[in-house]
């Protein structure tokens, strides 16, 4: 699959790296245990989930 180069879909790639880089280097990472560890679960599945729907929106041509 060739990846565009449209500003809509690189703005969804930099979303997805920066909820995952905050879920994974934020204090109470989720290698860690307690609250802290929680949200940075959240965060890592936030990014995981803007991902897909980059690729879903990809597959649907609407970044074209």
């Amino acid at each position: 699959m060739k990846l565009p180069h449209t500003h809509s879909f690189i703005r969804d790639v930099v979303i997805t790296g920066g909820f995952i880089a905050i879920g994974i280097l934020a204090p109470g990472s989720p290698i860690e245990g307690g609250f802290d560890a929680h949200l940075g679960g959240i965060a890592v599945g936030l990014g995981l989930g803007w991902l897909i729907k980059s690729c879903v929106d990809l597959k649907g041509n609407r970044h074209e």
